[in-house]
């Protein structure tokens, strides 16, 4: 519109009338989802419930509504002095809309990522024997710094260092052994490189002893979920942090994953483990959510997330995706983890086109180029 001339006064006005939204709840009395639904019809917009709820035949019912945003802010003002449990779900209307306003600035200690400008590379760098890509690769730490250096190079903007292996079926190891894989490298990077580091654990202790060590961003797969110490840590450190969902855990996720709704139930681990970060004083602007590709999913779970990875906008939080290499692509091409390079650059760019802001990947290189294209088609440049 902006191109048009037209009065700049009216653009305020026209606007919300041009965005449209669909919000779906769960768990809504029949009472309440038929007021809803006439409401909602009265302004203009739309409400799908069950068809039993006209009669009241059942006790609960799934909602969607559909609407422009002044749709929903008519909504929003109607449900004021409504009964039926429909203020709570007025306030949660609420807060949808002003965390839908995502994050355009990432923060790691004092650098700011611009996220409208250019989705962020992070490179992945396991210091273990059995990682499922390049385990064994870097357990030298003169060649695990050489790595780094040279993703950095290559035009990572964050290195990505991991000292337990996450591959399915994967044992845990000691706090100690894990520390001794990471610690020597983190170290030495720093002394060639002022990039931005972050560790992948699940343990705070390990955690702590990387952010007093100028590491200032946790990659943590299970949201918070594994180690209770782990968001206080992270707020104490006022480190940022990465929210990743997982069913179960690595040594027994991939047995048989199922998910009634598999996107609805991702978002909902997820806005837990937002929860559970604010609370303690992590701030905004340094929360990233992932929604754990191939991590307790079926292969062809993978693709419906990357398919509907907008949706996870509506948290308000950026999003973090690592496809590289994994088993999803390998299943599908049926090729070994050393030749899905095509395949993960595939998922890579339609990922940015859904949304994501960081990729998190081994192959940097590559994905460097592949995302300037990307960012180039979704205006990012």
């Amino acid at each position: 519109m902006e191109s048009l001339p037209i009065d700049r006064g009216g653009l305020p006005i026209m606007v919300p009338k041009g965005e449209f939204f669909i919000f779906k709840t769960t768990n809504i009395s029949s009472t309440a989802a038929n007021v809803l639904k006439q409401q909602m019809l009265s302004i203009g917009g739309e409400c799908a419930v069950s068809k039993f709820v006209a009669t009241c035949s059942v006790k609960e019912s799934p909602v969607i509504l559909m609407g422009t945003r002044r749709h929903f802010l008519r909504l929003i003002e109607s449900l004021k002095n409504q009964y039926f449990g429909l203020g709570k779900f007025r306030e949660e209307l609420i807060e949808f809309f002003e965390d839908i306003k995502e994050n355009k600035v990432f923060r790691v200690a004092e650098k700011e990522f611009d996220l409208s400008k250019k989705t962020i590379i992070m490179g992945i760098l396991n210091v273990t024997p059995d990682s499922f890509s390049d385990g064994g690769r870097y357990l030298n730490v003169n060649r695990a710094i050489e790595a780094a250096l040279q993703m950095e190079q290559e035009g990572a903007d964050i290195i990505d260092i991991g000292g337990e292996s996450t591959r399915p079926g994967a044992d845990p190891i000691s706090i100690e052994t894990e520390q001794s894989r990471v610690m020597p490298v983190i170290e030495g990077i720093q002394k060639h490189s002022k990039i931005s580091l972050s560790i992948d654990t699940v343990k705070s202790k390990v955690a702590e002893e990387a952010l007093k060590n100028g590491v200032s961003l946790v990659n943590d797969i299970s949201g918070l979920n594994f180690d209770e110490e782990m968001a206080n840590i992270v707020s104490k450190h006022r480190a940022s942090v990465v929210l990743m969902h997982i069913k179960g855990n690595p040594k027994n996720m991939q047995e048989n994953p199922k998910y009634e709704n598999l996107v609805d139930e991702i978002l909902y681990s997820l806005s837990s483990s937002v929860e559970r970060a604010l609370n303690v004083g992590i701030e905004k602007d340094k929360i990233l959510i992932d929604p754990g590709i191939g991590f307790g999913k079926e292969w062809k779970d993978n693709y419906i997330i990357l398919r509907y990875l907008k949706e996870f906008k509506s948290l308000g939080f950026p999003i973090l995706v690592g496809p590289s290499r994994k088993s999803f692509i390998g299943n599908l091409l049926d090729l070994p983890v050393q030749e899905r390079v095509e395949g993960s650059l595939a998922a890579v760019c339609c990922a940015i086109m859904n949304g994501a802001n960081i990729i998190r990947v081994h192959d940097v290189k590559e994905t460097v180029r592949a995302a300037k294209v990307a960012d180039a088609i979704v205006g990012r440049v």
